[in-house]
């Protein structure tokens, strides 16, 4: 039974999503992410739709069983893994804040595991599809649904373990890129398997993923009329285990002090010489107060655990997912995508790095901002100093593309460097443009230490998705030109065009930046000052 201070949590977090997608008077950004919900789980409701239809039929019965066991292996992969790929652990209580409330350690896992559903609706749905379609069916008797009662606290438990986990392996420093690595690795495994791996192996690979012993096998067999004694002790042992787990490391991640791990972790990283001698660089060719403001952002930035995952993500992850659509039997075919396949990555690393680098440059400051006020500096060269970081960081993002393409024997020569060198810094203008702009007028805080989370307003989130194929309209242009007079030249003139359009474009946007900052001082350090809930 729930507590009243447990209903009282709950009752919170639906009060956070609810006032956070629809606050204020401008209905638009609500209601296009309601017709986009509405869109998704539509074709979610189709899927279990078609499941039911599938399952009901008494004379496909045999091709259900065939591939049941897969089937619910999927289902099981998407409710562990897609939150994770996403870079989000869906809602999430912060326990740090919620020990001092009258609830015990066991309510709060409860609770945990309460909020694990909001990660997997779209799986229920279809669970809800095929439990329709069991009890239609007259050959399956209807205890055989009870068969998604233990698979659901199985994934429930197991959720709540692998989140717990993942974030205090995420908060040390030495394993924190390792496992960001890992986690954007798996997510680009299924296609290059896909891709290259030869038709019998896949097939042995279903084929084992059928064993007897394995939870999903089980789950399958006894919801489709096969279950015996065996099968239930079976699905309850594993259900047990993954309760095991789950509570071991939801109490390992109640008593962690994550303050103090990234506390030491910041001292022995201040330590190492060369980093710090890196940090100093911009004294040596700016002046102040510019050199202080870019070198308090490579600080600032590079200790930041999430901007560290989007930074990896864009040379590991973004040369995966353009892989399958570049590469064919794995050598490089003639195409357009192969030929500037390192400019698509770049341009992918700069859709990742939009978010910390462009859009919201305040966000980690937050009530630290009010600083800027009280200093004797310019606000445009505060603006300048964030963005001339948020530039070194774009173009290490492309070194670092142009460097793994070279070690795996990708298409990487001078030219194709170049060019994605080139789109970068001319998409960097503009992006800074429209940044400098967004950073002012829709601030908002975020947490540097916090990886999964989204603390994007979702005000204009939607908006900055379209600005991307209208601020690099431009660079478009230039690609246009090469096509049409086949020339080298006639690309490069019209990048440089592009290029100084950009500055013009980034002065104008500057200067209203800075008039919009000092009119709107107070919204904006009330805004980022604003501190985060007990529920998130």
């Amino acid at each position: 039974m729930v507590v009243p201070q447990a209903r009282a949590i709950l009752w919170a977090q639906v009060r956070t999503l609810w006032n956070f997608y629809g606050r204020g008077r401008n209905r638009g950004p609500a209601l296009f992410t309601i017709a986009m919900s509405l869109l998704w789980y539509g074709l979610v409701a189709f899927g279990g739709w078609s499941l039911a239809v599938l399952l009901a039929a008494p004379a496909r019965l045999e091709e259900a069983r065939g591939a049941g066991s897969q089937g619910v292996f999927f289902s099981f992969l998407y409710w562990q893994l897609v939150p994770l790929m996403l870079g989000a652990a869906g809602a999430q209580l912060d326990l740090k804040r919620l020990v001092v409330y009258p609830v015990t350690a066991a309510q709060l896992f409860g609770l945990e595991a309460l909020l694990r559903f909001t990660t997997g609706v779209e799986v229920l749905m279809l669970m809800a599809g095929a439990g329709a379609g069991v009890l239609l069916n007259p050959r399956l008797r209807w205890w055989c649904v009870l068969a998604f009662l233990p698979w659901i606290a199985f994934n429930l438990f197991l959720s709540v373990g692998l989140r717990d986990l993942l974030s205090r392996m995420l908060t040390r420093r030495r394993t924190r890129e390792v496992a960001t690595l890992l986690l954007v690795l798996l997510a680009g495994a299924p296609q290059l398997l896909a891709m290259w791996t030869p038709p019998d192996a896949v097939r042995r690979w279903f084929d084992a993923l059928s064993q007897d012993s394995l939870p999903w096998t089980l789950t399958a067999r006894m919801l489709l009329g096969e279950g015996s004694l065996i099968a239930v002790a079976g699905l309850a042992a594993w259900t047990a285990v993954a309760f095991w787990f789950g509570w071991t490391q939801f109490g390992r991640s109640l008593r962690f002090d994550a303050t103090a791990e990234r506390s030491g972790a910041g001292a022995a990283e201040s330590g190492e010489s060369w980093v710090e001698r890196i940090y100093q660089l911009p004294g040596r060719f700016l002046r102040d107060p510019l050199a202080p403001v870019v070198e308090k952002e490579l600080r600032t930035l590079s200790r930041s655990a999430r901007f560290r995952l989007v930074f990896i993500m864009g040379f590991s992850f973004g040369l995966l997912i353009w892989l399958p659509v570049t590469l064919r039997g794995g050598l490089p075919e003639g195409g357009f995508m192969a030929a500037h396949y390192m400019t698509f990555v770049a341009f992918y690393a700069m859709l990742l790095l939009g978010e910390v680098l462009f859009w919201n440059v305040f966000g980690f400051d937050r009530g630290a901002s009010q600083i800027y006020y009280l200093l004797p500096v310019n606000f445009g060269h505060v603006l300048m100093g964030k963005n001339l970081a948020a530039l070194f960081f774009v173009l290490l993002e492309v070194v670092m593309v142009i460097t793994v393409c070279g070690l795996l024997g990708l298409p990487a020569g001078f030219g194709r460097a170049a060019e994605a060198l080139g789109v970068a810094v001319v998409m960097s203008i503009f992006l800074m443009s429209a940044g400098n702009l967004s950073s002012v007028r829709y601030p908002r805080p975020v947490d540097p230490a916090q990886n999964w989370k989204s603390n994007s307003a979702g005000r204009i989130q939607a908006a900055f998705v379209f600005l991307y194929p209208v601020l690099g309209f431009p660079v478009f242009l230039a690609f246009v030109a090469r096509f049409a007079f086949d020339s080298e030249a006639a690309f490069w003139g019209v990048m440089a065009f592009a290029a100084l359009l950009g500055g013009i474009t980034y002065r104008i946007a500057l200067e209203s930046a800075i008039q919009a900052a000092e009119t709107r001082r107070e919204d904006f350090v009330t805004t980022l000052s604003a501190g985060e809930g007990p529920v998130s």
